[in-house]
């Protein structure tokens, strides 16, 4: 009779993504995910297959509870310009109330696209449709005369605040800032 699996594997992926998260992909080893999952090889590899596979399902488990609800507000039809400076102000607040070492993980797909996407197509397929999405949740919010340049313009911001925050969440919270007060003026 085959063992029934006694652990969440929602529970076990959220773990994972947590870890690769904050120490990237490479850093990570399968030692790593048995401590912070609470299973061991035995169980991992058959419910998540590889290393790979699990930081497929991160990546995924990143984008359904931590990004997307984040975009729900600019994704949702009439938004406009005040979803756009709402977006960019909280992006700014995550920054500076979450607690230092919180902030410095940044955004787990930017993280991936600096560490994996050069080598690694599937990387590189998250992170291109994670950047192709900001676009059309910008692009949706702007004005149609303006909204390809601006909707670029902020994505970069976005990208870049989401970068300098591995570095200095300060800072990354004053370019948010920054791009919301530009924002502003173009209502």
């Amino acid at each position: 009779m085959a063992r029934t699996r006694s652990f969440s594997a929602a529970d076990a992926v959220r773990a994972a993504r947590d870890q690769f998260w904050e120490h990237g992909y490479e850093a990570t080893s399968m030692a790593d995910l048995e401590r912070v999952t609470g299973l061991n090889r035995s169980s991992l590899y058959p419910a998540f297959g590889t290393k790979r596979q699990l930081f497929a399902l991160a990546l995924e488990s990143y984008l359904a509870e931590v990004a997307g609800p984040r975009l729900a507000a600019l994704e949702t039809p009439g938004a406009g310009i005040e979803q756009v400076v709402g977006y960019l102000d909280s992006l700014a607040a995550a920054m500076a109330e979450t607690p230092d070492p919180l902030a410095r993980r940044g955004c787990l797909v930017v993280n991936t696209i600096t560490e994996r996407a050069a080598h690694d197509p599937d990387a590189l397929a998250v992170a291109d449709a994670y950047r192709g999405r900001l676009l059309r949740a910008f692009a949706g919010a702007l004005a149609p005369e303006t909204a390809t340049h601006r909707a670029e313009l902020l994505t970069g911001s976005v990208i870049a605040v989401l970068v300098t925050a591995r570095l200095d969440p300060a800072a990354a919270a004053g370019l948010a800032r920054a791009a919301a007060i530009e924002a502003r003026t173009w209502s």
